[in-house]
């Protein structure tokens, strides 16, 4: 049977690690209580009165604090998570080290900046209606210089508003800005996914150079130094090994494999980069490192490959300027 002390006054009490799972305890007085280690999970907290109350390392899972008084309480190292913060009153308590995955965010008062801003599973927050307590949230850190706290709560808001819209939408963000940089609050993601993209590329190219038919890379060379002069077109294809003997053969086969591996691994370069910024074309740059002026196409699967490898690079590398640089996922 859950205990039901609603409405008692329990100020100062101590119930050190006491076990009050699911009990029923809306409007209990428990200012300045100690409370440390003791087991709420489940329990119906609201309109509870936890001023200046220790919860240190309480478990406080799925409770319910609806309009909970929480001002002043000592919340470190507690575990929110799936809790229900409703209308409680936050000013002037410690959230250090707490775990708020997925804890419904919609208090009427905020805590200090430095007193949430070591809280953990920020990114996790949600709302159920209103999103103006994390919005505000998001602007105090804003004020205050906490970067990554406020790319954390900007993930928060867009990932609840991406819950809440249409399959299509929800999809679509999921993939494109989750994914990818998680709404801005890990750019360096981007850049990650780009650099695997580039090495399976390179893999599969080199795969199309030692496969026979037309589908593969084709090296373009103008003949002379005129302009309009004639181009020659040659599939790069690995060259045969004639020798019989072990380690000549080796040498030769090793040698071989560099050659495919630097020509897969350079066209995936173009490729990653091959639509420019204006001015800015490291395709055009990457080409004028060779010695000798020559181009690089392909043909067959290998073009349906590259063209899909260049949108999805400019796509990740302007995701990764606008999210390092800028606010672009800021509602």
């Amino acid at each position: 049977m859950r205990a039901d002390l609603s409405g008692s006054i329990l100020d100062n009490a101590i119930l050190v690690e006491g076990n009050l799972r699911g009990a029923k305890l809306m409007r209990t007085h428990l200012k300045g209580a100690n409370l440390n280690g003791a087991l709420f999970g489940g329990a119906d907290l609201s309109g509870a009165q936890l001023n200046d109350s220790y919860l240190i390392s309480a478990e406080l899972t799925e409770t319910d604090l609806d309009g909970a008084e929480l001002s002043g309480a000592n919340l470190y190292m507690a575990n929110l998570k799936d809790a229900d913060l409703r209308d409680a009153q936050l000013k002037g308590s410690h959230f250090s080290s707490a775990n708020l995955e997925n804890v419904n965010f919609e208090p009427l008062s905020l805590p200090e900046v430095t007193g949430i801003s070591g809280a953990g599973h920020l990114e996790l927050l949600t709302y159920r209606r209103n999103p103006d307590g994390l919005a505000r949230l998001r602007k105090q850190f804003q004020e205050n210089g906490f970067r990554n706290q406020e790319r954390e709560i900007t993930h928060a808001l867009n990932r609840r508003a991406a819950e809440l819209a249409g399959p299509i939408e929800r999809w679509f963000k999921r993939i494109a800005f989750e994914w990818t940089c998680q709404y801005g609050m890990n750019p360096g993601r981007a850049l990650s996914i780009w650099s695997v993209l580039l090495l399976i590329c390179w893999a599969i190219y080199a795969f199309f150079i030692h496969l026979n038919g037309e589908s593969g890379i084709y090296r373009i060379q103008k003949r002379g130094a005129r302009i309009d002069g004639e181009q020659t077109e040659e599939q790069i294809r690995p060259h045969q090994i004639f020798v019989t003997s072990l380690w000549p053969y080796l040498l030769r086969l090793l040698h071989r494999e560099l050659s495919v591996a630097y020509w897969a691994g350079f066209f995936s370069l173009m490729s990653a980069f091959n639509i420019g910024f204006r001015e800015i074309d490291f395709g055009r740059w990457l080409r004028m490192l060779p010695r000798t002026e020559y181009d690089l196409k392909a043909r067959g699967w290998a073009r349906t490959v590259a063209g899909l490898q260049s949108l999805i690079s400019v796509y990740l590398i302007a995701l990764w300027v606008l999210t390092y640089f800028g606010r672009p996922f800021d509602q």
